[in-house]
């Protein structure tokens, strides 16, 4: 461990007199300090300040420090074998491997050290758009809670609909509406089904109240605090400029000191919004019912998606939570950092950096990928027939082989977590660093060992 330890500080002192990293360090610097005064965000309020600046930070600090990562490990190997330095280390009772991995661990030092200092940044940059004046009613309160803060999302239990879609289905083969129709009709017509009362129980009709339930809420009911709901209403007819008049209510009927007040607003489409519940108002097996009338005669309004609807509760303390969503991109980081190694172990450093750069827009646009691979009709069909022929599974089967060591950036993305205030929670981060680093990354840098320890250098020029 110590000559490993012994690559690493070496690779460090290293990385900081390249100008590479001087360049990265002085962006994110100059990033730091600037952007707290330039975002303005929709000029109006100051969450909306506030969250642009964690956008750009967060994004910013990620790609800067992506960059840096690729052309410090793709020259970590390369330079050392081109200015013939490798020589000297050859010679030395030092094995391959714990060179690579040397070099690994320095970067990867140097990288927390960085998003170390970036995250204290952060907080006193925030610390600081804490205190501006606000003139907009509400705007400091919704900075606090939608914003720094830790908060966790519930969504409303979904009634279970399958009694309702076997009846349907049932009407429809009565009605000799399947008579040719094939399994994979009827499945996907299940699924429909179950998608439109899904819909329909997330509506709010005229004039017809219509009731959530929160489980499994773990709150202290007599303690002065306040649950949030968290609502974005829209119209199917896709109008955006109007108003949902709408009355609430939470508790639960059978246990009347749960009862809330009625609550009569109205809330614009399209935009969210929060309303505050005491913790009073969960009964005493931790569930929150919340009736929700909708007042408008004419206009039945939805809730699409998963997000807009949601009971939110804080979990945390906002800069825990930024710690927690830099460890994330950290364990991205240390994936490149073993790619960038890998390539250099057996390519010069245009090349190297060349293929990293395309694992790295890989894994960016991964999710994208996997739909591309989908190109034929799912099997099932009639007309099912791959596209490519006979060679269509074999090429399927090598990009997907190359998909699943590839990560999916956009699974280990907390920038919109930070920025709208939701928690990063620490399972995620161990998952990342399970798939990223203990997997991944040790799979490539295992196979940059092995390359590099193979390669004759003797002939090098």
């Amino acid at each position: 461990m110590q000559r490993i330890w012994a690559v690493a500080r070496h690779m460090i002192a290293e990385s900081i007199r390249q100008k590479i990293a001087l360049v990265g360090i002085v962006l994110i610097g100059a990033m730091l300090l600037v952007l707290p005064w330039v975002t303005q965000g929709d000029g109006v309020t100051l969450t909306s300040r506030v969250q642009s600046f964690l956008a750009y930070t967060m994004g910013s600090t990620g790609f800067i420090l992506s960059v840096v990562t690729v052309f410090l490990s793709c020259m970590a190997i390369s330079e050392e074998i081109v200015n013939k330095r490798i020589f000297m280390i050859a010679t030395k009772p030092l094995p391959r491997w714990q060179f690579v991995v040397g070099k690994w661990l320095g970067i990867s030092v140097l990288n927390a050290a960085l998003l170390l200092v970036c995250w204290v940044a952060i907080l006193i940059a925030i610390w600081f758009l804490q205190k501006l004046p606000t003139n907009v009613a509400g705007d400091r309160g919704r900075l606090e809670n939608e914003v720094l803060s830790a908060r966790h999302g519930v969504p409303p239990i979904t009634p279970d609909f399958r009694a309702n879609v076997e009846q349907a289905m049932r009407q429809m083969r009565e009605q000799g509406q399947f008579e040719n129709a094939t399994r994979a009709d009827q499945s996907m017509a299940e699924q429909q089904l179950a998608e439109n009362l899904s819909k329909s129980w997330r509506s709010l009709p005229p004039r017809r109240p219509m009731q959530f339930e929160f489980r499994n809420l773990l709150v202290d009911r007599k303690a002065k605090g306040f649950l949030q709901i968290h609502m974005k209403p829209t119209h199917p007819g896709g109008l955006s400029d109007i108003s949902l008049p709408l009355i609430i209510q939470c508790g639960d009927p059978a246990e009347p000191e749960t009862l809330t007040n009625q609550l009569a607003d109205s809330y614009a489409v399209g935009l969210f919004h929060s309303i505050p519940v005491p913790y009073s108002a969960v009964n005493s097996k931790g569930v929150l019912y919340v009736m929700m009338a909708n007042m408008d005669p004419r206009y039945t309004f939805t809730f699409e998606g998963k997000e807009t609807l949601e009971l939110m509760y804080d979990v945390g303390t906002f800069h825990w939570n930024v710690f927690r969503a830099l460890s994330i991109i950290w364990c991205r980081l240390g994936f490149l950092a073993a790619v960038g190694l890998m390539m250099s172990s057996f390519l010069s450093f245009p090349v190297a950096s060349m293929g990293t750069f395309l694992i790295l827009i890989a894994a960016s646009s991964a999710g994208f990928l996997a739909e591309a691979l989908d190109w034929v009709a799912p099997e099932g069909y009639a007309e099912y027939r791959d596209t490519m022929g006979p060679i269509g599974p074999i090429l399927r089967s090598i990009v997907q082989s190359f998909m699943w060591i590839v990560p999916d950036f956009s699974k280990n993305d907390p920038d919109d977590n930070i920025v709208n205030g939701r928690l990063v929670t620490l399972m995620w981060l161990i998952l990342a660093f399970a798939e990223l680093i203990v997997i991944k990354a040790s799979i490539v840098l295992g196979a940059g060992c092995l390359i590099f320890s193979r390669r004759e250098l003797a002939g090098e020029t």
